[in-house]
């Protein structure tokens, strides 16, 4: 029997210890015990197609010159190779481009797709229908690809270009992290389960196995040990709805708690199911939560078959900030029916939940979705190429998405990698502004001064932000008569900056305060106006700089 050896192309959109192999790998530990040659290609879609295809090129070769039957005569044969792709929106058209160079440099070679682009729209993918690859894999790929490459290895045959995967037992697979295939020095992404209990009419997940399906306890400790082991910094659990289970969260979380409370741990939860026993969890593991509100409008929600209860919503929050849980919300604009005013009042009451971060996002109709069916019935205009997204409906116009879209990238900017949290809110208040509106200032601002984005900051110089943050702040407190508030809202500005860049990046910070840092900082102070009324100026040189636990404080002068 022939020797194969098998190639798992997985295109990254991002350097980031997120960037994790792990639906190739998945497959790959599948069928690893009967084809053992085995190797992963990981690669980034800045990379181009001619850099991804050389090396894809390069490992074939070095991959034929080891692998073999020893004193088979037709161990070097032809259709020896065989290479799989997983693709996704942002690496379909990518992927294609490599797997058309590598099938023209080699014809006989077997490749593969499957990935959430295959499952969703497989038109044009197959060499059928004039694409590179020679057989597609709907659905979970574990079982497909065995059959694959059965009867591939047996005599060649395919018994069709579509082969639909089956709904996997997951406490029978085996790990893709044992099997010695991932390494995750930077990081790791975890699947605990697969399944999601809800329909939302714009995820993959809207027409896919509702059914929750779990790995064994037995693999469960395993992996978590290999984590501990390997001293792997992050974690990322995949499970779309991790505290669907409560009893089961609150088991996995007790055990991480036990064995692996050094980990930084990311989870995405539904907002409905938090309890206070899970918050106190995550809090007291440090953990970094993920939250989908998507719209604050309950109207826009119900479209979605995602139903909001404002009050609800809140309160949840509230528990998790009243127990100190680090997390973070979603937002998207552009959704059935909702509108840029509509937009803006989402923004608002996410960021009156004090979120750690704002992830907001341009609508994408992906294909093989509820909404896809029913973007007619918005009057839904978007692409038909990845990345799908939005370009106007009868409630958003195509104007009001780009002003949306700015409004996102000011919020990026400012309140995501600003680290306003701390200090947000209290500078926000004596201006009597929303928070979409000091947004919208701002990126009025940026474009007026024509400042850089974050592509063109000095990576050498983490300050560069707060530099041009506070320049706005102090132009908006002078535009409205509270200059007088301006030496206060620098030192809170600059304090924290200095907290956060000790914290995040071990930068050591002097400030030339205004007021006696312990009076300003020290006193839980929250109204600015009310501080500067009845407090005495006193300037105070301190340096901030790296402690064992968190940063350390001294007074210089």
């Amino acid at each position: 029997m022939v020797d194969y050896s098998l190639i798992f192309v997985s295109i990254h959109c991002e350097r980031s210890p997120d960037a994790v192999p792990l639906g190739a790998a998945a497959v790959a530990s599948f069928v690893q015990a009967q084809f053992p040659h085995i190797q992963l290609l990981e690669a980034h879609i800045d990379e181009g197609a001619q850099r991804i295809f050389d090396r894809l090129s390069r490992l074939s070769s070095d991959a034929s010159s080891t692998t073999g039957t020893p004193g088979s005569s037709d161990s070097l044969g032809p259709c020896r190779q065989i290479v799989g792709f997983s693709l996704y929106s942002w690496n379909r058209k990518l992927s294609q481009t490599v797997a058309e160079l590598y099938r023209k440099a080699n014809p006989d070679s077997l490749l593969i797709a499957g990935g959430p682009e295959v499952s969703a729209r497989p038109k044009g993918l197959s060499t059928a229908e004039g694409g590179p690859f020679s057989v597609l894999v709907q659905g979970e790929g574990e079982s497909a690809l065995y059959k694959i490459l059965e009867s591939w290895s047996r005599d060649h045959s395919l018994e069709s270009g579509i082969v639909q995967g089956e709904t996997e037992d997951l406490a029978s697979l085996p790990s893709p992290w044992l099997s010695g295939l991932l390494q995750g020095t930077r990081g790791a992404l975890w699947e605990l389960a697969r399944g999601c209990p809800y329909a939302c009419t714009y995820c993959y997940e809207s027409k896919g196995n509702h059914r929750l399906r779990y790995i064994s306890e037995e693999r469960f400790n395993r992996e978590l040990d290999y984590f501990v082991q390997k001293q792997i910094p992050s974690v990322f659990v995949l499970d779309p709805t991790f505290n669907a289970n409560n009893k089961r969260t609150l088991q996995i979380l007790d055990r991480i708690l036990e064995k692996a409370p050094d980990i930084h741990w990311h989870f995405e939860v539904r907002s409905e199911l938090i309890t206070r026993d899970q918050a106190r969890r995550f809090a007291q593991l440090g953990a970094s939560l993920q939250i989908g509100l998507q719209t604050a409008d309950p109207e826009v929600s119900s479209r979605l078959n995602r139903p909001l209860d404002r009050a609800k919503f809140k309160q949840k929050i509230d528990m998790l900030n009243q127990e100190g849980v680090i997390f973070g919300l979603d937002l998207i604009y552009g959704l059935p029916g909702d509108t840029l005013k509509g937009f803006m009042e989402s923004l608002n009451f996410a960021i009156n939940l004090y979120p750690n971060h704002l992830d907001i996002f341009r609508l994408a109709v992906l294909p093989g979705t509820v909404l896809a069916e029913e973007a007619s019935q918005y009057g839904m205009e978007y692409e038909k190429e990845p990345p799908y997204t939005l370009r106007s409906s009868a409630s958003f116009s195509r104007q009001d998405l780009d002003r949306a879209e700015r409004l996102a990238r000011s919020v990026d900017f400012f309140y995501n990698k600003g680290r306003v949290v701390p200090w947000f809110n209290q500078v926000l208040y004596p201006l009597q502004k929303s928070p979409a509106q000091l947004f919208q200032l701002f990126a009025d601002f940026m474009d007026a001064k024509k400042k850089p984005w974050d592509a063109n900051l000095d990576p050498s110089y983490p300050a560069s932000r707060e530099a041009i943050m506070l320049e706005f702040l102090h132009g908006l407190f002078e535009k409205q008569r509270l200059d007088y508030l301006l030496p206060a809202v620098w030192d809170v500005v600059r304090f924290h900056g200095a907290w956060a860049r000790a914290l995040a990046e071990g930068i050591t910070t002097t400030i030339d305060c205004n007021y006696d840092p312990d009076q300003l900082f020290g006193g839980g102070v929250q109204d600015l106006e009310e501080f500067c009324a009845l407090a005495d100026m006193n300037p105070t040189k301190i340096r901030v700089r790296p402690g064992r636990n968190e940063p350390e404080v001294s007074c210089i002068s």
